[in-house]
């Protein structure tokens, strides 16, 4: 009788991929309509960088010319844009293809663990229709454009694999390739993957413990195997883009800002002095005399580092201080005006020399110096910890109220010559017109009405926002209980396993959001906190409150099925 009143309320699995598509081609129509924002001679290190590198690899010779930006980043975007460019595809309607591809990964990834396709279908419009995956960031000709869908893809993917433990084997194989092949491409993508670890972990370990005390599961040796297909794929990509580095520039990683040499060179660096250290300020002027008297090799770097030019581009002119946020691209900015990196090699002898003599100095107690360690970000000290808890409650704010997600595009500030390099090679048109008499971009009447049914889903957000995390809510409060008395039974629920990864999918961006309150606390001074940094933490949390909704719902239709019968 309860599977009767679900089939009544429900409809067809074919129906509802017909609909998931049919909203995947109506949102794409309304995105197509937006613009990209270009501002060269303001993001030389971000945007300028990817467009550039991207045009290198269409033209085969990977990275270019090596210079100290060459490996500064990880660069999987600017191959994407690479990649988009031979197809002959728009960049914006690309990514917007990318993460409704995550979506329907997701939607198939939930089919064991909501009992109609109402509910799934739900989960996926509110994931799909996700403002920030239309906001002004994701107009720039950079990787947050397509960043969030990739780990979108990866956690969905895992998900997809891991809460089938109890069918066959090779139902989870689709979800193990897109999930390795995510991995890969996010690991490339961007230096904070380490914030994917934690739910990579857990999810193995909960898929392992009900693989082996569910008496529903079979196979598990075949199952076990499989284990090694995404990580395969995902060390596999990792490799291959290493061995391109070590090709073309003889070094055998993916970047040299965030492993190896210069990684040690700045913990050696903030290593000194930390009583010194202020909010921001990382390398105090005061810090910086005594590592040019500990470092003869950072020494050679001072008439490159301490200019006014310097000051005024990189922090506070007035007190000759650099900001947490841009003294690792001084820094090397620096070093390459000193000849360091003429070549790969040499950039390398010199960082190394310089994290050794720093380091050996600290040891031998030359100067003040805290423990020692390798990495751009500050040391964590105590006194953070409030301003953290503020940038955090800022963060909430930002995105439960869904700012920042203005479907229009910024005025870009760029020639009329470079805007057309520009739009030729992304296949997509810029907000380089101005309205007259104005600094606002020029938009058509299509896309204002574009614009303007965008801004209506918003506003459906922000209301839907608040019944969706309090339907959560009861669900859990409702579900947890039953675990507990089920756990003590031996006899768990059914969909737990799949419960317990979609809250994981949760802590996946609690985590991240928690990792950047500390760094909008400590190195980059941002009124308000930014999505773009957000933006990879919003659709787990966002399927996960409507995946809690969806459940609550059906269990409401069973209790009313029950009552009919």
């Amino acid at each position: 009788m309860k599977h009767l009143s679900f089939s009544k309320r429900d409809i067809s699995a074919r129906l509802l991929w017909v609909l998931a598509l049919a909203a995947v081609v109506l949102k794409i129509l309304l995105c197509s309509q937006q613009l990209f924002e270009a501002v060269p001679q303001a993001s030389t290190i971000d945007d300028t960088l990817m467009f550039e590198l991207a045009r290198s690899i269409r033209d085969g010779a990977w990275l270019g010319e090596y210079n100290y930006l060459t490996l500064g980043k990880h660069t999987f975007f600017a191959l994407w844009l690479a990649f988009l460019n031979v197809l002959h595809i728009n960049f914006l309607v690309g990514g917007q293809l990318l993460y409704a591809g995550a979506c329907l990964l997701l939607l198939a990834a939930i089919q064991p663990l909501l009992r109609t396709n109402i509910a799934r279908g739900l989960v996926f419009l509110f994931v799909l229709w996700l403002p920030v995956s239309w906001a002004q960031f994701t107009l720039r000709v950079y990787r947050d454009n397509i960043y969030p869908s990739l780990v979108l893809l990866a956690l969905a993917g895992l998900l997809g694999a891991f809460c089938r433990f109890d069918r066959p084997a090779k139902h989870a194989v689709p979800f193990y390739i897109a999930a390795g092949l995510a991995l890969a491409a996010a690991w490339l993508c961007h230096e904070d993957n380490a914030l994917l670890l934690p739910f990579i972990l857990c999810a193995t370990l909960v898929y392992l413990v009900f693989l082996f005390t569910s008496p529903l599961a079979h196979a598990k040796r075949a199952k076990l195997a499989l284990l090694l297909l995404p990580l395969a794929l995902w060390a596999g990509g990792i490799t291959a883009w290493k061995a391109m580095n070590y090709h073309y520039y003889g070094r055998f990683i993916v970047s040299d800002f965030s492993e190896g040499e210069f990684a040690d060179a700045m913990g050696a660096l903030t290593r000194v002095n930390p009583d010194a250290q202020q909010q921001y300020i990382p390398i105090p002027y005061e810090t910086r005399q005594m590592l040019y008297d500990i470092s003869p090799t950072f020494a050679t770097l001072e008439p490159y580092v301490e200019t006014q030019n310097n000051y005024e581009l990189y922090g506070l002119a007035y007190r000759k201080e650099f900001m947490a946020n841009g003294v690792h691209w001084m820094l090397r900015q620096a070093a390459a005006e000193a000849g360091v990196y003429d070549t790969p090699e040499t950039a390398r002898v010199f960082w190394q020399a310089v994290a050794d003599e720093i380091n050996a100095a600290c040891d031998a107690g030359l100067v003040p110096a805290g423990k020692k360690h390798s990495g751009v970000f500050s040391p964590v000290k105590a006194e953070y910890i409030v301003p953290s808890l503020e940038k955090f409650a800022d963060e909430i704010l930002e995105l439960v109220f869904f700012r920042q997600t203005q479907p229009g595009a910024n005025l870009s500030t760029i020639t009329p010559e470079t805007n057309a390099v520009w739009e030729e090679f992304l296949y997509c048109h810029s907000s380089w017109m101005a309205e007259y008499g104005t600094t606002d971009a020029y938009f058509t009447p299509m896309q204002h009405l574009a614009y303007r049914v965008l801004d209506i889903v918003t506003w459906c957000m922000r209301i839907l926002i608040w019944p969706l995390m309090l339907l959560c809510l009861l669900w859990l409060c409702r579900y947890v209980p039953q675990c507990v008395h089920g756990i003590r039974k031996k006899a768990p629920p059914t969909d737990m396993a799949g419960c317990i990864l979609m809250l994981g999918l949760f802590l996946t961006g609690l985590l991240r959001l928690v990792a950047l309150a500390y760094l909008f606390a400590v190195s980059i001074k941002l009124e308000p906190a930014s999505l773009m940094y957000m933006s990879s933490a919003c659709a787990p949390m966002m399927a996960f409150f409507a995946f809690g909704a969806a459940k609550w719902c059906e269990t409401r239709m069973a209790q009313a099925g029950k009552k009919e019968g």
